[in-house]
């Protein structure tokens, strides 16, 4: 496999080509930025979600745009745009998504406009021949998460923390953007409510219900909610479910599991290692990225994780990049992992049986809180520095990214996921769980496909377990 550079030096280019462009912020600015960014408390009157998040103000003047163009480069245009023809269609989502855009379009008066769509590969390259012609063609780009860094690496963006009328104390933007995604007093690439996906690619464990009661599981929701779903609890009940369905002696697709582990270009086998609380890059007491990955447990979790894959008799594992081709939705497992946003799909929403959702196991009793993340398509969101009016580009970014918290979100959280496909009371308490265990890896978002973000993916995929050598070999 080709050596993939260390992520340490990708890391120390890019802030180094940043510093060269941006202010440096000392000391005394950082501590001051860090405390205007802190979240602070919402005060919310009492009643549901939609009238909770509705009464919080937004902190944003009045503007007139005269109907201008605000310009998106996007490869996921749906996340932002909806043609008023596709309404009223049955999809929530898309109807939460159109009434967003005319609170914040009529409010300030502009429009939002695709100026170029494509493959993310396709549209990284406009953006960044755009940018480095120097003109301003564009105002936002939305991309894909795992890919957006290496065009961050081409000084092509501003820092967010200097783009008028952004608030990332406000509770529509993801608080890693302050924390995690912030070095030296710049976040270059930022996650508000404005990318959905962020929230619909949520990892979380399917379950289904009647064949867990037909297993004799107990009450899972029960046990998640008490902070006693480990790895060691979900193994135990999987590991020994398995019929030989299809009579052929030989596991196959077409057998009966406990557990489904899906590949899909690695992000499900990836999940795991959120989900044990050990990304690849954290900041050192300097707050400076480093990477991370190699804690005292990293071993045992590729292990674990292998005999999970490959020595497991109730757990299937195929090497597939097919999303659709999952014996899950069969009933032929009784658990697997996916994203919170499954249930809105086709594949859920005519399940006969009854399914739930639980949050990804903790590593052992040891681990304080459930963590998740999101799938490595998730959206994240950048400033050209071309952009020649950033009042315009914040307050539109701020206003959407608030009506999308206020309008999107819910309809997402509460009529699509709680209401209409969720089916049980204690589902929606720990949904509730898995959103507020998400955590968003630096070294996803700036690695480039060159850092170890899909280290343990790519280790399953090859069934290898030997994490030392495949380190050594990657590091340097």
């Amino acid at each position: 496999m080709k050596k993939i550079i260390s992520l340490l030096l990708v890391l120390t280019f890019i802030f180094s080509t940043l510093t060269l462009v941006l202010t440096s912020c000392g000391e005394e600015k950082e501590t001051k930025e860090k405390e205007k960014y802190e979240k602070k408390p919402v005060e919310v009157i009492e009643g549901d979600i939609f009238s909770e998040r509705a009464a919080v103000e937004d902190g944003l003047g009045e503007y007139d745009f005269g109907g201008r163009k605000f310009r998106v480069a996007s490869y996921n245009p749906g996340e932002y745009f909806v043609n008023e023809e596709d309404r009223n269609q049955g999809d929530l989502i898309k109807d939460a998504k159109f009434e967003r855009n005319q609170a914040a379009e009529t409010r300030f008066n502009f429009e939002i406009e695709t100026v170029y769509d494509g493959t993310y590969v396709e549209v990284n390259e406009w953006v960044s021949k755009s940018i480095l012609s120097g003109v301003d063609e564009f105002d936002l780009y939305l991309s894909q998460a795992a890919d957006a860094g290496g065009a961050v690496l081409k000084n092509l963006f501003i820092n967010w923390y200097d783009v008028p009328n952004i608030d990332f104390s406000k509770p529509w933007w993801s608080t890693s953007c302050a924390n995690e995604l912030t070095y030296d007093g710049k976040c270059i690439l930022a996650i508000s409510d404005l990318c959905v996906s962020a929230v619909s690619g949520t990892y979380c464990m399917l379950f289904n219900k009647n064949l867990a009661n037909a297993y004799d599981m107990g009450n899972l929701y029960e046990v998640a909610l008490n902070g006693d779903w480990t790895y060691e609890y979900f193994y135990d009940l999987i590991k020994d479910v398995y019929r030989d369905d299809d009579g052929d002696g030989l596991k196959s697709e077409g057998d009966f599991y406990g557990f489904e582990q899906k590949h899909w270009y690695g992000t499900p086998v990836n999940s795991w290692l959120y989900a044990f609380n050990n990304p690849t890059v954290l900041k050192d007491e300097d707050g400076v990225p480093q990477i991370a990955i190699k804690t005292d447990k990293i071993n045992n979790i590729v292990n674990t994780i292998y005999d999970l894959c490959y020595n497991t008799n109730g757990a299937w594992y195929i090497n597939t990049n097919d999303s659709n081709n999952g014996i899950f939705f069969a009933r032929r497992a009784i658990f697997c992992l996916d994203s919170i946003g499954t249930p809105t799909g086709e594949q859920l929403r005519n399940f006969e049986d009854e399914y739930g959702l639980l949050p990804m196991p903790k590593w052992d009793e040891n681990q304080a809180n459930y963590t998740t993340t999101a799938l490595g398509s998730h959206n994240v969101i950048a400033v050209p520095k071309t952009a020649k009016d950033l009042e315009f580009v914040g307050t539109c970014v701020e206003s959407l990214s608030a009506e999308t918290y206020k309008k999107v979100i819910p309809t997402f959280y509460e009529i699509a996921l709680k209401t209409r496909y969720l089916r049980d009371n204690e589902s929606k308490k720990v949904l509730d769980l898995i959103l507020d265990s998400r955590i968003y890896d630096f070294g996803v978002l700036y690695g480039n496909w060159k850092g170890f973000e899909f280290c343990l993916s790519r280790l399953m995929g090859e069934a290898n377990n030997n994490f030392e050598s495949y380190y050594q070999k990657n590091y340097a």
